[in-house]
């Protein structure tokens, strides 16, 4: 191989804002670089050959497959490693990716932690396969969320080598809400899906990623219409297509989160039980069904499970964050009054996903009054971006001040003067602040503020901002009619 070890394969399209700082995280792995690029029009081919690389042009066919397979075709690396140029890879993974690489003879191919940001401040993670020694048995397939898992596995068997889980990991930007949508990646994963499943419609595999993907984008009814056709293919399936496929629970759960009848949901979600994987999510569901049954032992059980399996995961599997099982546990132990073990499990939840509104009201709720304060100020000098939902828990919790204080820890985010606005009339304190947002995204925010303060308990807080809204009405026009039809009062434009 004339000293290259290691080709990073990638397949690129008009990625001229990420490939920069791609480049730096990967600086110094590899040995070779080899990118299918599939019509770029930004200057992306340039980057790649001025850092080193090799081109190779790729006309795009909607086959995500064919495109990698492109560009393992010139590696010439012992080891293929393929990234995208929305991923960052951490220091600790690249050395251990040069070290098994340099010096470890039995491994045949190895899986990196993908960690992807979720909008209420947590991680999902997951461990996926992306390294695999070079050799014409691997290759890729599936259009969309294409895969070489069956060909490595069949490969490890065949030579007797063994598959690694390396440590560190790699932090992917590209599914950031924001990022995807302007790159409209849920219209093409969703077109490019459905013509996987034209091709063949027993793909259970792309009927979990439409579904997944419909809970992604939170697509309630892109999941309702879906979920049917997944759960007769998933009932019809032999179970040799289930066989150690780890995410047929996973799929089995999202089936199940669209029936109706808890008891029904839960019945059916058991009998997938002997040919489904279970793991987090399965257990999770479970968890929330049983819940709904009033079997609430069975649910704390369902929800422990789901914590081990995230913590201990079978085959370095970790698909999820801790949150949901936790507050499942702090509801139930604050079923039993024990406020204690609830506030605890809530801190954990809340810590977790600083920006989760659930987490976070049930955090400052069980949390004794000082602790409550102590523990948002941390919160929000760690995670600034939290400033907002935190405030708004607050606010339902009646502790204003509280929230006030939250905000002022913030990022000089827009909404903040908003909140900053609802919480001094609800105090009334005089406060002069200048809201720069849009009309849609003020009206949309000063809902969310509402709700918070009237599903608190504190009656004076809602007299008081009722007494003092007018001074929003003028940028709020519907304001006068929304509190009359909750409180029957009358702004006081209209005494």
């Amino acid at each position: 191989m004339s000293g290259s070890h290691l080709s990073l394969c990638m397949i690129v399209r008009d990625e001229a804002a990420m490939l920069p700082g791609f480049l730096a995280a990967v600086a110094g792995l590899w040995d070779e670089l080899i990118v299918a690029d599939t019509g770029s029009r930004d200057g992306s081919p340039e980057l790649i050959r001025a850092a080193g690389g090799q081109i190779v042009d790729f006309p795009w066919c909607d086959d995500f497959a064919a495109a990698r397979n492109a560009s393992l075709a010139p590696a010439r690396g012992n080891w293929i490693l393929f990234l995208d140029a929305d991923e960052r890879i951490d220091a600790e993974l690249s050395a251990a990716i040069r070290g098994m690489v340099r010096t470890d003879r039995r491994a045949g191919a190895a899986t990196v932690t993908m960690r992807n940001a979720l909008p209420d401040g947590g991680h999902r993670e997951a461990r996926l396969l992306r390294m695999f020694r070079n050799t014409p048995d691997i290759r890729f397939r599936h259009r969309i969320h294409e895969d070489v898992a069956d060909d490595v596995a069949g490969y490890l068997a065949r030579e007797r080598l063994e598959l690694r889980h390396l440590p560190g990991g790699v932090n992917h930007l590209g599914y950031v809400r924001e990022t995807a949508a302007v790159r409209h990646k849920k219209e093409r994963d969703l077109r490019l899906l459905r013509a996987a499943l034209n091709d063949d419609p027993g793909d259970l595999y792309c009927r979990f990623k439409i579904l997944e993907l419909a809970r992604y984008w939170d697509d309630r009814d892109l999941l309702a219409a879906e979920a049917d056709a997944a759960r007769s293919a998933l009932e019809s399936a032999p179970d040799e297509a289930l066989a150690g496929r780890a995410w047929s629970g996973e799929l089995a759960a999202l089936i199940a989160q669209t029936l109706p009848a808890p008891t029904a949901a839960l019945s059916w979600l058991d009998a997938q039980a002997p040919r489904v994987e279970p793991g987090p999510a399965w257990h999770l569901r479970r968890g929330v069904l049983l819940e709904s049954c009033d079997r609430l032992c069975e649910a704390e059980t369902a929800w422990r499970a789901c914590l081990d399996s995230i913590e201990s995961p079978v085959g370095g599997v970790a698909s999820m964050p801790a949150t949901r099982p936790l507050l499942g546990l702090c509801r139930l132990a604050a079923l039993r009054g024990d406020a204690l073990t609830a506030a605890e499990l809530a801190r954990r939840a809340a810590t977790l996903a600083p920006r989760d509104p659930e987490a976070l009201l049930a955090a400052v709720s069980f949390l004794p009054g000082r602790e409550a304060a102590d523990f948002a100020d941390t919160l929000t000098r760690a995670h600034p971006e939290a400033a907002v939902p935190l405030a708004q828990a607050l606010l339902s919790a009646g502790q204003p001040e509280s929230a006030f204080t939250a905000l002022a820890n913030g990022r000089g985010d827009p909404r903040e003067a908003l909140g900053a606005a609802v919480l001094a009339l609800s105090l009334g304190l005089e406060l002069d602040v200048e809201i720069d947002l849009d009309a849609e995204t003020a009206e949309r925010e000063l809902r969310v503020w509402l709700g918070a303060l009237w599903s608190g308990r504190r009656a004076d807080l809602r007299e008081r901002f009722t007494a003092g809204a007018g001074a929003l009405s003028g940028a709020f026009p519907w304001l006068e009619s929304w509190l009359a039809e909750r409180s029957g009062a009358i702004s006081p434009s209209r005494r």
